[in-house]
């Protein structure tokens, strides 16, 4: 499956960095891709494996808002 969040508070390709390593290592997660310029972080995923809940909380637990 295949989601894209908004996401606020990413300044820098560091951000994009700490986003992408932190959700590839969440189990059930193929591939995360982030920018920083565009707000967005997109998430190849196994939703049997893992919910977006999660997603969104490893993201929020890194310092950044993920937008409603």
């Amino acid at each position: 499956m295949k989601s894209e969040l908004q996401v606020s508070g990413m300044s820098c390709a560091g951000c994009q960095l700490l986003v992408k390593e932190a959700l590839e290592e969440v189990k059930g997660v193929r591939l995360a891709e982030a920018s920083f310029r565009d707000g967005v972080v997109a998430v190849d995923y196994d939703h049997e494996a893992v919910n977006m809940a999660t997603i969104k909380a490893v993201i929020e637990e890194q310092g950044f808002k993920v937008q409603a």
